[in-house]
């Protein structure tokens, strides 16, 4: 089980980092939502999983991945409710930490950090980074699969 916390941040500063740092491009369609669980097929470059997300109603979550060929997920993606596409990039955060940011290409655009913790306690006590912008966390628009089937949140100015 994982505990994500999720800001937003500046899209200059995404794109300095994109361009020192670089991404992939990462197509994610989603099927309509059933009773505490998401899933979604992934297309990552030429890997292709299938996801089914199951959440807790602590916020954990956990997840199980189905490779499937590169044919099968387009063909399952043709058939999702919504999709959504972002550029991905990795950052070392210092401590071990890593965060992942994701700029929105489709289907609208706007920039998200993303920063997976083992549990509340580790979460709660995560010092927050100058650079992040507001925290949208609690806000489900914000989550991958509301973004794909309900179209982009209007953050306003970061």
């Amino acid at each position: 089980m994982s505990l994500v916390r999720r800001f937003l941040v500046a899209p200059a500063l995404v794109r300095l980092i994109r361009k020192e740092r670089g991404g992939s491009r990462i197509t994610e369609g989603y099927f309509a939502p059933q009773a505490g669980r998401v899933s979604y097929v992934r297309v990552d470059g030429q890997a292709c999983h299938l996801v089914l997300v199951t959440s807790a109603p602590d916020g954990t979550s956990s997840e199980e991945r189905t490779d499937v060929p590169r044919a099968h997920g387009d063909a399952l993606m043709d058939v999702c409710s919504g999709k959504a596409a972002y550029d991905r990039t990795a950052l070392a955060l210092g401590g071990g930490r890593e965060a992942l940011i994701d700029r929105y290409v489709a289907p609208g655009e706007f920039d998200l950090v993303s920063v997976s913790f083992d549990g509340a306690d580790e979460a709660q006590g995560f010092p927050v980074p100058a650079w992040f912008g507001p925290e949208v966390t609690g806000d489900s628009s914000y989550d991958r699969h509301a973004v794909a089937l309900q179209g982009v949140p209007h953050p306003g100015e970061i």
